[in-house]
C-alpha cells in the first residue's frame, strides 16, 4: 500500500478541525465504523479515502503517516468560560499547544529565552498571591501597561490563535517536550480588546501561579473548577489594580461610568473590571453595583466599551523575533521550518498552525518560485 495512517494523528486533525467522527466519515464516503477504526489503528483505508481525508483536513499528508520523535506530555488545560463551552470548541488548543512546545523547545537550541519564573509564589491566597508577585518582579503599585510583554519577559508563552469559540477568550497549561517544561497562554485572535486582554492574560498568569503545579483541571467537576476560575479573577484584579492605589485613584464620581472610562488609560484595564473591582473593594454597595451593571449593559459596552479602539490589542514578540533572529544568523529560513520540524520530531504541522504560535503571516513559509538570474 506504501503508507500507514496513524490513527492518533488522524484523531488529532480531526478535533483540531472541530468535526465529529460521524461528519468526517460523511465528508470521506466511508462509515463512521470504518472511521473509528482508522482512528484505532485496527484498519487502514485505501488510497482513495485517504487522499479523501487528507483534503478534507487540509493537514499535510506527512502530518497523518508520521509518528512522534520526541517524549511529550500535556499537562491540562485551563479554559476561561469553561463551565459554558462545548467539548469541540476546546479541542484545537491541544494541537496549538504542541506546536507552541515543539518550536520553542527547537529555537531554544539556538536562541536565550527568558527564564520560566523559579521561585515559589508561597501564599494560595489569591490577593496575596497577586501582591507577592508584583513584589518579586518589582512591579511596585504601579499600572501595568502591557501584560503580554510582561509575561513573555518572565518566559511564559503566549500566541493568538483561532479558537473558533466566542465563548473562550484565553486558555493556558504546561506542556512538556524531551524533558522541557513550557507554559503556554493561548489567547483568541478575534474576541477582545486590548483592555479585556489584559484581564484575560493576567487571569490565566494567576492560574499559572495559584493552579499550575497542583491542580489537574480536567479532574475537577464544575463546582471546583468555578472556585478555580473565581481565583483566578481575584488574583487578576489585584495584580492589576493594586487595592489601595485604585483607591487612591479614584477621585470622580463612583457612580459616573464615564469616570471609570477615563482611568482605563491609567489602569489599562476595561471599565467593567474597575466597576467589579470597585465593589469587591467596598467602594460601592450591593445596589450601585447593581445599577452601574444595567448601565453598562443599556450603553452596549458589554461588547465594546467608550475608548476600546484607542488601543490595539497587543500582539506576542518572543517566537516571532526568535524566528527573525535564526533567520538573520542563517541558521534556517521560515520556509524551512515546517520540514525541521517534521525532521527533527516526526509532525508535519500546517503552515497556518505554525504562524499562528509564532506570530507571523502564513506566507513567511512559503518557498521563493521566482528568483533572480544568476549573475555571469
Amino acid at each position: 500500500m506504501g503508507f500507514e495512517l496513524n490513527g492518533d494523528r488522524l484523531r488529532e486533525a480531526r478535533r483540531y478541525r472541530r468535526l465529529t467522527i460521524t461528519s468526517l466519515s460523511e465528508k470521506a464516503g466511508v462509515s463512521k465504523q470504518m472511521v473509528s477504526r482508522y482512528e484505532r489503528g485496527t484498519a487502514q483505508p485505501g488510497l482513495d479515502i485517504f487522499q479523501k481525508i487528507v483534503r478534507t483536513l487540509q493537514f499535510p499528508f506527512d502530518f497523518f503517516t508520521g509518528t512522534n520523535k520526541f517524549d511529550y506530555k500535556d499537562e491540562g488545560t485551563y479554559f476561561r468560560s469553561r463551565l459554558t463551552s462545548t467539548q469541540s470548541e476546546k479541542m484545537p488548543s491541544e494541537t496549538y499547544k504542541k506546536a507552541a512546545g515543539l518550536v520553542r523547545n527547537m529555537f531554544g537550541e539556538y536562541v536565550e529565552f527568558p527564564s520560566l519564573l523559579q521561585e515559589e509564589i508561597t501564599s494560595r491566597s489569591p490577593r496575596a498571591a497577586a501582591v507577592q508577585l508584583r513584589k518579586l518582579w518589582g512591579l511596585g503599585d504601579k499600572p501595568i501597561k502591557n501584560v503580554l510583554r510582561l509575561l513573555e519577559s518572565h518566559g511564559i508563552l503566549v500566541a493568538l490563535v483561532n479558537s473558533g469559540s466566542e465563548k473562550i477568550d484565553a486558555h493556558s497549561g504546561y506542556v512538556d517536550v524531551n524533558q522541557h517544561r513550557y507554559y503556554v497562554v493561548l489567547v483568541d485572535a478575534n474576541s477582545t480588546t486590548f483592555f479585556r486582554q489584559q484581564f484575560s492574560l493576567t487571569h490565566e498568569l494567576g492560574h499559572f501561579i495559584l493552579h499550575s503545579n497542583s491542580v489537574e483541571p480536567q479532574s475537577l467537576d464544575s463546582q471546583e473548577y468555578r472556585q478555580m476560575e473565581k481565583e483566578a479573577d481575584e488574583f487578576a484584579a489585584e495584580f492589576l489594580l493594586p487595592a489601595q492605589a485604585f483607591e487612591n485613584s479614584i477621585s470622580g464620581n463612583l457612580m459616573n461610568l464615564n469616570e471609570y472610562a477615563q482611568l482605563k488609560m491609567k489602569w489599562y484595564v476595561a471599565a467593567g473590571a474597575m466597576v467589579h473591582r470597585a465593589r469587591s473593594l467596598r467602594l460601592i454597595n450591593a445596589n450601585q453595583y447593581l445599577r452601574l451593571q444595567k448601565r453598562i449593559s443599556a450603553r452596549g459596552w458589554r461588547k465594546q466599551e467608550k475608548l476600546d479602539g484607542i488601543v490595539k490589542p497587543s500582539k506576542p514578540e518572543l517566537l516571532r523575533e526568535s524566528l527573525d533572529l535564526l533567520e538573520d544568523a542563517d541558521v534556517l529560513q521560515a520556509r524551512e521550518l515546517p520540514g525541521i520540524l517534521n525532521d527533527k520530531y516526526g509532525v508535519a504541522f500546517p503552515t497556518e498552525i505554525l504562524a499562528q504560535v509564532i506570530g507571523v503571516p502564513i506566507n513567511r513559509f512559503k518557498a521563493d518560485i521566482v528568483q533572480l538570474k544568476p549573475s555571469i
